[in-house]
């Protein structure tokens, strides 16, 4: 081969290898994967459309353009400003794109940033967009956008404002956080920790609040809510610790809501007095309501159906002491009404017809108190799966003039007792002295019992109790809150001990009964632990010592 054609074979070589070169590069631009720069913005491109992946430049108030060399911005990448995470203070989108998208995590822990101006044509704030920005205090959110991600502002502890003058004009008030009326999800955590948050408007087509959506908003306290609300879900603790505003006179109300999760409402206190329950909800969770302090009424719909109560759910509402529950409840769950403290002591509180299950502890209300005394429990007529034993008159010592009635509720053959109610002190006097004893209204002993149930004589203020004959097993903390020192059958005497009842700590082994008092034998000590629970009967092994 001559040197000519050599020389054409290589330069033809190096023309083919340019070429292909330039295809590849093509396809790399085209594809997003080649970087570019411009006024202090990295970016990639996906034919002419840009997404923002990093900024050096020197500006604290950044203005991200609609287009940077003619090529339309349409994305903000992940961490694309993580490098100026002190130093920029504002961040306003001149974008028209009308699917504009933001990385999960696009603007974490920007330190500075106090406001943000979002593009027009944004629909979702992404998981994380905002977390950590514990300076930012405004937020301008456009009318399209249809969800905010989880935490997508969790911690942002100066955050107060948000608004977009489309949905509200410029009538509005700087500290409460305006929801577009396009928003149909708020994610888990979104706002959790958002401390300083103190006014929030729930739009008209929101459809659900997620788990600890608002928790610990600890000054969230102006909750307004668009009168037509399709909001019908609101997740676990999503309200966990705020201090929302809600009395009768102006309630806040979810007029389509369907479940009201577990801790939904949770230690919200302060002036969150009253509450309605629409006939649409068919569930409230666990300790939904959970130490409300001050909430003193509940109100439900007079066409409310069965709801599933969660165990607990007003557990801890010392000041409730207005509920009258759906007739067609069928459950009564545990500890719905614990530490109600004035339930019963209010008026007096009906079992339904259709009501078939009490769980333990649903009416263990205590109210350490003697200045007034509790109510009566009363069974409908027509429910067969309940009753009420009228207990014997008793009075208060020196006076024999009044009697004070009390009583038991128990399933309907009088064998569980399942709640003590009336006010049996430790001022009152039967003909055994100051004992309480399993006697009717005619003056015979009760024979039919067979178990006491968890917390059935909490915060009892009386301090002796003949325990019946029958008696086959205790349930855990009967006594919970109570003044009882000495419960005994017969000739037995029982007294409690320190290390096995504690009042004030439900967490502790906490049992039922305590060790013997007289000097009886170690086989009718055996004998009576035969007849207890496993966690009376536990006790007793742990403290064999005392019982020798």
């Amino acid at each position: 081969m001559n040197k000519t054609k050599q020389i054409i074979i290589v330069v033809a070589v190096f023309v083919i290898g340019l070429a292909s070169l330039g295809t590849v590069i093509g396809l790399i631009v085209n594809a997003g994967q080649m970087g570019d720069y411009s006024d202090g913005f990295s970016y990639t491109l996906n034919g002419s459309r840009a997404t923002i992946t990093n900024y050096d430049g020197d500006d604290t108030a950044v203005v991200i353009p609609d287009r940077i060399r003619g090529n339309r911005v349409v994305a903000v990448a992940n961490g694309a400003f993580e490098g100026k995470a002190d130093k920029i203070t504002s961040i306003v989108f001149n974008s028209t794109y009308s699917d504009f998208e933001l990385g999960e995590g696009a603007f974490e822990k920007l330190t500075a940033l106090t406001k943000v101006v979002l593009p027009s044509g944004l629909k979702e704030i992404p998981a994380e967009c905002f977390t950590g920005c514990t300076a930012l205090k405004e937020v301008y959110i456009p009318s399209g956008l249809t969800s905010i991600g989880e935490e997508a502002f969790n911690g942002c502890t100066s955050l107060v404002f948000s608004y977009n003058s489309t949905d509200y004009g410029d009538d509005v008030e700087e500290t409460v956080f305006y929801l577009p009326e396009s928003l149909l999800e708020i994610g888990a955590s979104a706002f959790n920790g958002c401390s300083k948050l103190e006014g929030l408007y729930i739009n008209k087509s929101l459809e659900k609040i997620d788990e600890k959506a608002f928790y610990n908003c600890t000054r969230l306290s102006n909750v307004k809510v668009a009168d037509d609300s399709e909001l019908t879900t609101i997740g676990s603790a999503a309200f966990y610790g705020a201090i929302i505003k809600s009395s009768e006179t102006s309630p806040v109300k979810f007029p389509n809501l369907i479940t009201i999760s577990a801790e939904a409402f949770s230690n919200v206190k302060s002036n969150f007095t009253y509450f309605e329950i629409p006939a649409s909800v068919t569930s409230i969770g666990e300790n939904a309501f959970l130490s409300c302090t001050s909430l003193s009424k509940v109100k439900f719909a007079d066409d409310a159906k069965d709801i599933a109560f969660g165990v607990g759910c007003f557990e801890n509402c010392s000041s409730l002491s207005t509920i009258t529950l759906p007739e067609a409840t069928t459950v009564i769950p545990e500890k719905m009404f614990k530490g109600c403290s004035r339930l019963l002591y209010n008026s007096n509180f009906t079992i339904g017809k259709n009501v078939e299950t009490i769980g333990d502890g649903a009416f263990a209300v205590y109210a350490n108190s003697t200045s007034y005394a509790r109510k009566d429990i009363v069974v409908s007529a027509e429910n067969e799966n309940f009753k009420t034993v009228a207990l014997e008159n008793f009075y208060k010592s020196g006076n024999t003039a009044t009697p004070y009635t009390h009583g038991l509720l128990t399933n309907a053959d009088g064998t569980h007792v399942i709640a003590y109610f009336g006010d049996y002190d430790e001022l009152s006097e039967n003909s055994m002295g100051k004992t309480f004893r399993f006697t009717d209204k005619d003056g015979n002993s009760i024979k039919t019992i067979k178990t006491i149930g968890s917390y059935a004589f909490a915060g009892v203020d009386f301090q002796y109790m003949l325990l019946p004959v029958s008696l086959s097993s205790l349930g855990s903390y009967v006594f919970y809150e109570s003044d009882v020192e000495v419960a005994y059958i017969a000739s037995i005497n029982w007294e409690w001990q320190s290390d096995t009842f504690i009042k004030e700590d439900e967490g502790s082994p906490q049992v039922a009964v305590g060790v013997i008092k007289s000097a009886a034998s170690t086989e009718e000590i055996d004998a009576f632990k035969i007849l207890l629970s496993d966690a009376v009967a536990d006790a007793f092994t742990a403290n064999q010592d005392s019982l020798s």
